[in-house]
């Protein structure tokens, strides 16, 4: 095929995403802007930090240096010795959110797993974007 051809073909490849990136209402489902079924945002958790209850699933140097005001330890290395004062705080009913480092730590999806199918809790949440979101919001 000669050099033209490639030319027109990445040509037209170019327009026609060009076209349904802009006719397609729709976010990319990687944009930051898109929370997942189980995950809430930073703003939003800090309009709500009285009625959540906050667990952070980083380490317990990283807890002790920083964390969300009112959040409690819960990581899967300590579980069962932290677990019990996790059921002292929460409420029936009380949503859950689960943070740990960054966007990349998949320990509070972890944690939030354990939440929902040993201990059975209903509504439990991941912070996207962890305790750096959290940090971005007070930039």
């Amino acid at each position: 095929m000669s050099l033209r051809k490639w030319i027109l073909i990445g040509v037209l490849v170019c327009g026609i995403a060009g076209v349904n990136f802009a006719l397609n209402p729709h976010v990319a489902p990687w944009s930051d802007d898109v929370l997942g079924d189980n995950e809430v945002s930073a703003a939003e958790l800090s309009q709500a930090l009285d009625e959540w209850l906050m667990l952070d699933a980083r380490s317990e140097g990283d807890f002790i240096q920083d964390h969300i005001p009112g959040a409690l330890l819960l990581n899967e290395d300590d579980w069962e010795a932290l677990l019990p004062e996790v059921f002292d705080a929460w409420a029936p009913g009380q949503r859950v959110v689960v943070y740990c480092g960054s966007e990349a730590c998949q320990a509070s999806e972890q944690v939030a797993v354990r939440l929902r199918e040993e201990v059975g809790f209903d509504d439990v949440m991941v912070l996207k974007g962890g305790w750096d979101a959290w940090l971005e919001l007070g930039d």
